[in-house]
């Protein structure tokens, strides 16, 4: 088994990720860790040299160029993927911090059909942050979880996320890697995920387990949140039509319900009738599905949030997913 880290100027996350990495329950002569600095200029290299003078399992790689036609992460994981030898790839990200039985864990979920293996990053905060907001963060970030484990058992993950994602080796090779995708900045997790199911090569999993977790920090500014989720958005354009046609029915949604807002605050209370007739039945149909999966990851918790997220849902979609297709974002550089 291997693991791979895409890591720029990641000094630091990377001692903690690689404490937990050497944690974890499974035979260190058999969990091999390939952790790439991919172009940093903090001591992230240095951390790495050290890391892998220290420890027999980790290998430390290095690009100190940009390509102009790959984008930089997508060729991160390539180098480190095409450097490791175990059978089962397990990826994170360097601000991830995996319990020490979710290499265990998550191999327990391959048989002889199954070639990938998702999984949850619930959200940690690393910086003070009022409870309501941290509800509703953690409360969207579920939501993305939700999705993600809905679609992966019907066979076509939607949103699985790279903090937590595993499958075969051979099943990125026979798949093209990330050929296809290579020049899209975003995506070398959902977005490779739908190349995948498109080539049948085997049945797709989704790790419940809650040791099979990857916390992940959270945004730890609003400029950090706005990028981001402008990024999410941006992947949207890209996925095949049937996908975007369902992601422009929904921004459509969104996007009348905000509007309806707008103009019934401007004309008065007659105006609110068809806006809530919208507005009622598209939240309780997201309550009912959320509060249907929210028990299996053990975060009912969260619904606690559900209203005030569910209030600001419409704005949020309408926004992102604007900004996602016109807008710059940024990811490291």
């Amino acid at each position: 088994m291997s693991v791979i880290v895409a890591a720029r100027n990641e000094e630091k996350n990377l001692p903690a990720l690689i404490a937990c990495l050497q944690a974890q329950d499974y035979p260190q002569e058999k969990l091999e860790i390939i952790i790439v600095d991919d172009r940093s200029d903090d001591n992230t290299w240095t951390i790495l040299t050290e890391a892998e003078r220290q420890h027999d399992n980790i290998k430390a790689l290095r690009i100190t160029e940009r390509l102009a036609d790959y984008a930089p992460k997508k060729r991160a994981l390539d180098m480190g993927i095409r450097a490791s030898k175990g059978a089962i790839l397990l990826l994170t990200d360097a601000d991830c911090l995996p319990s020490p039985a979710w290499a265990h864990t998550v191999a327990g979920y391959y048989s002889p059909d199954v070639h990938v293996v998702a999984g949850y990053s619930p959200y940690v905060y690393s910086m003070a942050t009022s409870r309501l907001v941290r509800g509703m963060l953690s409360l969207d970030c579920f939501a993305f979880a939700a999705v993600a484990a809905a679609s992966t058992g019907w066979g076509q993950p939607l949103t699985p996320t790279g903090t937590n994602l595993s499958y075969r080796r051979d099943v990125y090779f026979s798949s093209g890697g990330f050929e296809p995708i290579k020049q899209w900045i975003s995506g070398d997790d959902d977005l490779f995920m739908r190349y995948v199911a498109g080539k049948n090569l085997g049945r797709f999993s989704y790790a419940l387990d809650p040791a099979a977790y990857v916390p992940t920090f959270a945004p730890i500014s609003w400029r950090q949140f706005w990028h981001q989720r402008i990024r999410f958005g941006s992947k949207s354009k890209h996925h095949n039509l049937p996908i975007i046609l369902g992601a422009v029915a929904v921004f459509l949604l969104n996007a009348g319900i905000s509007l309806g807002v707008v103009l019934a605050m401007s004309v008065g209370t007659p105006a609110w009738t068809p806006v809530l007739i919208v507005w009622g039945p598209k939240a309780l149909a997201e309550f009912i599905f959320l509060a249907s999966i929210a028990s299996r990851f053990n975060e009912s918790a969260l619904l606690t949030f559900f209203l005030p997220t569910a209030i600001l849902h419409p704005f949020y979609i309408t926004v992102f997913g604007f900004l996602g297709l016109f807008a710059k974002f940024r990811w490291k550089d």
